[in-house]
């Protein structure tokens, strides 16, 4: 592998990350830019099922104006990739250097002497960062909507979005609950055990389950909307078949992480309309 820009201290990681990348059988260029119009050239693109990895080998550390650029460019455009820095293990780096990166959602890979990759800082994939709705409104759940997404954005797809599932279900049986002892829905609260989230959510939006007089709290609209939301959890534990199945997983983890905190809020809000 032949390399004009990648500086000699460099070059050892960037064969190392090439072969690495081949593989896991995907496509590698060297030192080519990703899209024509991307401002920076990164030393590697390893590329499969629609996943477009950069990767800037380096010998020293250094988070320049120009990796910062791409970085800020990549997200703008909310491009399905991950930018990477990979250097040595030796190479020197500060908390607030990773600090930095982690912030620009930067990742780091660490290769060593044998050749073995290890990722020590995970990179930001734009296309798959949930950003709900400013406006919406969740109560006392506030503050668990946004560690959700948060572990979502930051730490872990799959982790945040269970925790979304477990606040959703949790605030459906809440409402539940207080649409019973608010004199709305005519079944025991102790028959609630008994159902499952599915059940619960049929029962709120079941015309026969409330006192004459009072209209579903749950639409058939929001019904779907929850059912659907609540496939998120066949979602979590379906195994991938291979690159292309995990980069389509990805993408409906985000289509149903933007639906948690709507549904969350409109939870909220009709148990607030029946207090």
């Amino acid at each position: 592998m032949r390399f004009e820009f990648t500086p000699e201290e460099a070059q050892q990681a960037a064969n190392a990350l090439a072969r690495y990348f081949q593989k896991q059988k995907m496509s590698v260029k060297v030192e080519k830019a990703a899209w024509p119009e991307a401002p920076y050239r990164t030393t590697l693109v390893a590329s499969k099922g629609g996943l477009d990895i950069l990767v800037e080998a380096q010998g020293s550390l250094d988070y320049s104006k120009s990796l910062k650029e791409l970085a800020t460019w990549i997200a703008a455009r909310r491009h399905y990739a991950e930018l990477f820095l990979a250097t040595h293990p030796l190479s020197s780096m500060n908390a607030g250097f990773l600090a930095e990166l982690r912030f620009d959602g930067v990742g780091l890979l660490v290769v060593d002497d044998s050749g073995t990759v290890s990722e020590s800082l995970k990179a930001r994939n734009p296309a798959l960062v949930v950003t709900p709705d400013p406006t919406l409104k969740y109560g006392t759940c506030a503050s668990e909507v946004k560690a959700a997404v948060k572990k979502f954005n930051e730490i872990d797809r799959k982790d945040g979005l269970r925790d979304m599932c477990e606040l959703v279900e949790r605030e459906t049986e809440a409402l539940l609950r207080l649409g019973i002892r608010k004199g709305w829905i005519t079944i025991p609260e102790s028959s609630i055990k008994d159902k499952d989230w599915s059940d619960q959510i049929n029962t709120l939006a079941s015309r026969t389950a409330y006192n004459a007089g009072r209209h579903p709290l749950v639409s058939s609209t929001f019904k779907d909307d929850l059912h659907s939301f609540r496939g998120a959890r066949n979602l979590i534990d379906h195994k991938v078949k291979g690159k292309r199945d995990d980069v389509k997983r990805q993408k409906q983890f985000a289509e149903r992480m933007m639906q948690g905190p709507r549904l969350t809020a409109e939870l909220k809000f009709l148990q607030r309309k029946i207090m």
